[in-house]
């Protein structure tokens, strides 16, 4: 289910210090430079100049760019309907249907805040995002990026969706590695209503869903993108459909407890621990598949997947 969110370090909007200080109709080409990188303004209807108060509550000048803006870096592009910079406080605001693609990753939202000092961004309002190579799809209310930390949060009804699996909380760390010059997903952290749901790929006569939940959920993954393991911690609860060793069915597995404790090897589960007010029990065969026996807040979601 993890494997993917990746790339969108990477996203991480550009640094852009305007040349021109009154109106300008139809700017092409213009470039801009800052201290550590370098961005071309490709396309806006208008450039102004004057002040505004800033993200920080003063008053600042500030020059903007509105009306079909695009910005190229290298082989990232931005689009929106405005960006303004505050010219004191170094802060890059960004409004209206914001997009942004480096041909590994698109994201869009409605707002967006960028600074530069720090290489930090802050996205907010109806952020989805969708991982080209691995179709993974991401929606939440909120998005914040640290580039230097190699660290993602997703705030506010966070919620993943790769093929059949699903993965929700109320906020979403995803922390990155940076292996020879590419970057791969090191672990997820759930905190907040966690729960995954996987469809069981041995039973596709009927749709069963494989479940994990707690209130917080520790994913982590090696070099190649593969789970090492899973860690659930407070009220957690797993619910998964158990074969004999030819693959038949053999009931419906239900644990519960303080902590529940996955290790993989190779990305397959090779052993599961409950520790603290263990309980469990096996359902059997005749309850597949019937609504009563999923964990409680058991829901898919797949109505709510952006469409890119």
């Amino acid at each position: 289910m993890t494997k993917g969110l990746v790339i969108l370090a990477k996203t991480v909007l550009f640094l852009v210090l305007f040349q021109a200080s009154t109106t300008f109709v139809w700017l092409k080409h213009n470039t801009a430079c800052a201290e550590k990188k370098k961005i071309i303004l490709k396309q806006a209807d208008r450039l102004q100049g004057g002040e505004a108060r800033s993200p920080e509550g003063r008053v600042e000048p500030v020059r903007s760019v509105s009306g079909n803006v695009i910005f190229e870096h290298e082989n990232m592009l931005l689009a929106c309907e405005k960006a303004t910079e505050f010219l004191e406080s170094g802060i890059l605001q960004l409004e209206g249907n914001i997009y942004m693609t480096d041909q590994k990753l698109e994201v869009y939202c409605d707002d967006a805040l960028y600074y530069p000092d720090t290489e930090i961004a802050d996205l907010e309002n109806n952020v989805r995002g969708r991982f080209i190579e691995n179709g993974l799809i991401t929606k939440s209310k909120r998005a914040f990026i640290n580039k230097p930390a190699n660290r993602i949060d997703l705030y506010g009804d966070a919620i993943a969706w790769q093929d059949e699996r699903q993965l929700s909380g109320d906020s979403i760390q995803v922390q990155l590695r940076e292996v020879e010059g590419s970057t791969s997903v090191e672990q997820l952290r759930v905190i907040g209503n966690a729960f995954f749901a996987a469809r069981d790929t041995l039973d596709l006569t009927r749709p069963l869903y494989n479940q994990l939940s707690g209130k917080t959920m520790l994913i982590t993954l090696n070099d190649q993108e593969q789970l090492t393991g899973i860690q659930v911690d407070s009220q957690a609860r797993s619910l998964y459909f158990s074969y004999d060793d030819d693959s038949s069915p053999s009931g419906v597995n239900f644990s519960s407890g303080n902590t529940i404790l996955m290790s993989f090897t190779g990305g397959v589960l090779d052993r599961i621990k409950v520790r603290g007010n263990v309980e469990g029990k096996q359902y059997p065969n005749k309850l597949r598949g019937t609504p009563g026996i999923n964990l409680p807040g058991f829901r898919l979601r797949y109505d709510e997947k952006p469409e890119f």
